[in-house]
């Protein structure tokens, strides 16, 4: 017989658990516990009788009408579901031992120990990190979601198996999400951060990065480059990282939390001296930018020849050196090209490469040697989701947001080019450990409101915990939503494996917003297959 042992004192509660459980499977034996006074009786019991305590453990529920099992050996006790005050996060140490002591008197395998489920009302008491122990299948919410609930208890009783009957719709999809994995840095200025690493990174690996110190009131989350990677002892490597795309909010959040700081230090940034000019082409037909853009470059910078143009076609023409009224003579090879976001029309890398190609043909007219691509900076007042600005970052240096900030575009300029200020210019840093989080884009094939298969280059052990982040547009709205690794199988149709998880800890607020990106990734798949 499979025995399934309840740990509450709450009827409604109570009578949910019941419910769902008969609904998976009426032949299971359910024992109710109202306090932790008479579990700790059932185990003194367990200790002599072991599996045949089971069968007159606790009471039954008021509705279970069927008779008390005969006592064998043979019965094996599934499933524990345990209210937090009473079996959960602050007895860790008697949750261990009751699982051991369940297997040492053979109530379980040692391959199927019991499954253990924690209810918990959803309150700043109750810390769910605390929570996160390969031990604990899973914690449920109360007032309980029925679908959800019963969909986590199959998933207990089942094991580290497939579910093969289950109450929720699983969408097969391919889709990219966010994987998330705790990180700290060693500095952080308004422009970047440096951070330690066991492994190498590419120089220009773009990835986005999650922490308090970035959260404005529109985004908590900021995309990074690594510009510089060095190892500076047996697989420890120092990493320096700029921000890209970077709000202005957060630009001023960071700047203003650094200088606050009473520890926080300075680095003069050095720049060229010389004679030597900085070619810059500026394509730009908003003329309040332009002027402020052009006004700021004048009068930070020296030594700075700016071609600046309001419509493409006249860039092209000049560019192909045709006559006109508004012909400039703009350098062969610029240092750098800075164009307006609406100006790169709709296939905006193709535009991009259509004026690298013109510029490469002027210089073999002219006999001049091609020194390579331009570097490309973007201005722009709309605001550009994370998913763009990852794949644009493939192609562009930066893209520098309206209201302008100044001054951090001075010292992205400094830091990125040979091109000389006209005053000294200083950094505010600040040295220590920062916490935040990366964000590696995963590919899933699967999901539902209970869970997601992952597509990953390894097999991820059982039990261990992940957060994800489902992205969608209001970011502080995104939850970082827990799961654990169900199991994990090789991934036939492909390299790598499958790696099944469960979610853990699952809110209203959370499903509703794994319903909602659904949707919106049901809406991008029929946008994709239609273009």
């Amino acid at each position: 017989m499979k025995f399934i042992l309840i740990l509450e004192d709450d009827e409604r509660t109570s009578q949910d658990l019941y419910d769902s459980l008969k609904s998976i499977d009426p032949q299971l034996s359910i024992r109710f516990f109202k306090d932790l006074a008479s579990f700790h009786e059932f185990l003194k019991i367990a200790m002599v009788e072991g599996p045949k305590a089971l069968a007159n453990a606790g009471h039954k529920h008021p509705s279970d009408l069927s008779d008390t099992p005969e006592p064998t050996v043979a019965d094996e006790l599934r499933l524990v579901v345990a209210k937090n005050e009473f079996l959960g996060t602050q007895n860790m140490g008697l949750v261990r031992r009751a699982r051991d002591f369940f297997i040492r008197k053979k109530m379980c395998s040692e391959q199927e120990p019991t499954a253990l489920i924690l209810t918990a009302f959803d309150n700043p008491d109750f810390d769910i990190k605390l929570a996160e122990e390969r031990i604990i299948n899973n914690v449920l919410y109360k007032p309980f979601d029925k679908l959800i609930v019963k969909e986590h208890l199959q998933y207990a009783l089942t094991g580290h198996h497939p579910v093969t009957s289950t109450t929720l719709t699983a969408a097969k999809i391919s889709a990219t999400i966010e994987m998330l994995k705790d990180i700290q840095f060693q500095s952080l200025s308004e422009i970047g951060f440096t951070s330690l690493n066991n492994h190498e990174i590419k120089i220009g690996a773009i990835t986005k990065y999650y922490s308090d110190s970035f959260s404005s009131d529109s985004k908590k989350s900021i995309i990074a480059v690594c510009v510089a990677c060095k190892e500076i002892s047996i697989k420890e490597f120092l990493c320096t990282f700029q921000f890209v795309a970077a709000d202005p909010a957060q630009i001023t959040k960071i700047r203003r939390d650094i200088i606050q700081n009473k520890d926080h230090k300075t680095i003069d940034l050095q720049t060229p001296k010389g004679n030597t000019k900085t070619s810059i082409i500026l394509l730009n037909d908003d003329e309040t930018l332009d002027i402020e853009f052009k006004t700021m470059l004048n009068q930070r910078f020296q030594n700075v020849e700016v071609f600046s143009y309001k419509s493409q076609g006249q860039l092209l023409s000049d560019l192909q050196d045709l006559d006109s009224k508004d012909r400039q003579n703009p350098a062969i090879n610029p240092d750098l090209v800075i164009v307006n976001y609406h100006m790169l029309d709709v296939e905006k890398e193709k535009t991009w490469q259509s004026l690298v190609e013109k510029m490469q043909a002027r210089g073999k007219k002219h006999s001049v040697e091609w020194k390579g691509t331009p570097q490309l900076i973007i201005l722009s007042r709309t605001k550009i989701a994370p998913p763009e600005v990852m794949d644009m970052s493939r192609w562009c240096k930066d893209i520098f947001f309206a209201p302008l900030d100044k001054p951090y575009i001075a010292k992205k300029l400094i830091t990125n080019f040979a091109i000389t200020t006209v005053e000294s210019t200083s950094l505010p840093y600040i040295k220590g450990i920062v916490s935040a989080k990366v964000a590696n884009p995963v590919e899933i094939t699967q999901i539902s409101e209970a869970g997601l298969v992952m597509k990953y280059h390894r097999a991820i052990s059982t039990g261990a915990f992940r957060e994800f982040i489902l992205w969608r547009v209001q970011e502080h709205q995104n939850p970082e939503i827990i799961a654990t690794v169900n199991y994990s199988e090789e991934n036939k149709a492909s390299e790598g494996y499958l790696n099944h998880f469960v979610f853990f800890g699952m809110k209203d607020g959370f499903l509703k917003h794994i319903r909602l990106w659904l949707v919106d990734a049901h809406i991008k798949a029929k946008e994709k297959d239609s273009a």
